[in-house]
């Protein structure tokens, strides 16, 4: 009987082990996707000091979703305002470093007159690859420091494969036989 006890206590704490693993994996863990150094075609704000931040349960689960695990993130951290980075990512900076500006640039909080955040949006196309860029920017009211999440996504299609297109074209035009 106490052997049956024991290996039942120890299938519990295995199952339990296991669980916890698994809902690790479904929901990410919270470094995942985050690389070492920013990347280079990426201006760095001088003075910030990356930081070991994490991105919340909720925005990281919906950006995996949406994203399907085509993104990597870095964060940061300053003692400059929010408005001096959100400054320092202009259009035209982001632009010579081969970034296209969304046409508002950096959208900020003009809660007080004084910012507190922004988001400042940026894309590429070429070589292949469609990426997006995202820089938000917010305060942190308790440390006073300025907290810069960088996000990059690789947005690229898959190109189909010749019996996808073959079956999209059958869609297009349903004259068109599917060849055996």
């Amino acid at each position: 009987m106490r052997k049956l006890q024991s290996l039942a206590a120890l299938t519990l704490m295995i199952a339990v082990v296991m669980s916890c693993r698994m809902a690790e994996s479904l929901t990410g863990n919270s470094k995942a996707g985050t690389v070492s150094n920013l990347w280079s075609d990426v201006p760095a704000f001088a003075g910030a000091q990356k930081a070991d931040l994490e991105i919340p349960l909720g925005p990281r689960l919906a950006m995996r979703a949406m994203m399907q695990g085509k993104i990597n993130f870095i964060a940061f951290t300053t003692d400059k305002s929010a408005e001096e980075v959100k400054n320092f990512y202009s259009n035209e900076r982001m632009k010579a470093a081969g970034w296209t500006p969304n046409e508002k640039g950096c959208i900020g909080d003009t809660e007080d007159e004084k910012s507190q955040g922004a988001v400042c949006l940026y894309g590429r196309k070429g070589g292949g690859k469609d990426e997006a860029l995202a820089i938000i920017v917010a305060e942190d009211e308790k440390t006073g420091k300025t907290e810069i999440f960088y996000a990059r996504m690789d947005l690229t299609r898959p190109s189909p494969s010749p019996s996808q297109r073959t079956e999209d074209m059958q869609t297009i035009d349903p004259s068109r036989k599917l060849l055996a």
